[in-house]
């Protein structure tokens, strides 16, 4: 995503909890996670008018009615909190 960014590239599709995948694709593991990606713009400071937290909370609801785990790296983590830079807890 880093190198997409650095070469200009300021749309990506992404999808809450990383659910999904690619129908013509066997074995795809699936979509990147929305919020993997808005994890990594917060970090780099970059504006995109998406709140971490809804996300979060949208792809726990997913995960859950699924009945799947929720296996995108912030979600395992549980996010963070842009202001300390601390980590945040599983809700």
């Amino acid at each position: 995503m880093t190198a997409a960014l650095q070469a200009g590239v300021r749309c990506f599709d992404a999808s809450a909890g990383g659910i999904g995948g690619c129908p013509y694709a066997p074995g795809a593991a699936g979509n990147l996670a929305t919020e993997d990606l808005v994890y990594l713009l917060d970090g780099l400071g970059l504006d995109h008018g998406v709140r971490l937290g809804g996300i979060l909370e949208a792809a726990r609801f997913i995960s859950g009615v699924l009945g799947r785990p929720l296996t995108t790296k912030v979600g395992q983590a549980g996010g963070w909190d842009p202001a300390t830079g601390r980590a945040t807890a599983l809700a």
